[in-house]
């Protein structure tokens, strides 16, 4: 169990938590110190470590500032159902926290750096930033609809295509927070994790890469991605980034709680 430490580095407003709220609401600098305040434990967790294990109880979140994680359901037969992809911004404990019990494991694929948050502190906080609160609820509908999309992958569209839409949606999810240039990104998932979010085989993974490869869409070097014809991989993807745009809330349109 690695003890939780107080954050000395790095500016709050640079944390790509903050970043995403940023996004959607303008912060204060009241609201930077309740953040500030919310995000001062600082844990490291190894790769292959699980972070919540299916079936178990959870009162904290985690709050991730580097590396990616996977949220995943593991079958009685032995297979794994990949539902999400963590990443830089993203919060670990939805819905663990609000459930008896976990109803989903989430594993680090990677060194990973989070934020460790009691549930009461982020209720807390919730309570008296009406506005924080609000980007937060429209968070989950963006993940809702990032798994109604994965859903429309498996179900409909061809090998080829989701394989696209998966990348473009890695992309534009970590160049919103940070974590990609124009075109290209670091790849830390391993074909084998690809195959198990896409409904695919790691070899049928290979394959599918191997064909974007040649067909110029795409190219590899190691981890790293890059968009070659990105016109040609969204339209091959069916992608569209609306349903990842962070809508931002009208001045006025929330009043703030008192700070006490």
């Amino acid at each position: 169990m690695v003890t939780p430490v107080r954050v000395t580095t790095n500016p709050v407003k640079d944390h790509p938590f903050v970043i995403k709220l940023s996004r959607s609401v303008r912060l204060n600098d009241d609201d930077l110190t309740a953040l500030a305040q919310l995000l001062d434990r600082k844990l490291t967790v190894k790769k292959g470590k699980d972070i919540i294990v299916e079936g178990y109880e959870y009162k904290g979140l985690h709050i991730v500032e580097n590396g990616f994680a996977i949220r995943y359901k593991l079958l009685h037969n032995g297979k794994r159902q990949i539902v999400n992809i963590l990443l830089p911004g993203d919060i670990i404990g939805f819905p663990a926290c609000f459930f008896e019990y976990a109803v989903f494991s989430v594993m680090a694929i990677g060194k990973m750096n989070l934020n460790y948050v009691p549930l009461d502190a982020f209720a807390a906080l919730c309570l008296k930033r009406a506005n924080i609160a609000t980007a937060l609820v429209w968070f989950a509908a963006r993940e809702a609809a990032i798994y109604a999309e994965h859903i429309i992958d498996t179900g409909r569209r061809e090998p080829l295509e989701r394989l696209a839409h998966f990348l473009l949606e890695m992309h534009a999810r970590l160049k919103a927070v940070g974590h990609a240039s124009e075109n290209s990104f670091e790849m830390l998932l391993s074909q084998e994790s690809i195959g198990d979010a896409v409904g695919l085989s790691a070899p049928h993974v290979n394959r599918m890469l191997a064909e974007l490869r040649t067909e110029g869409l795409i190219a590899i070097d190691g981890h790293e991605i890059r968009i070659l014809d990105r016109a040609a991989l969204q339209i091959l993807g069916e992608f569209q980034s609306s349903y990842l745009a962070h809508s931002a809330i009208p001045d006025g349109g929330l009043k703030r709680s008192p700070t006490r």
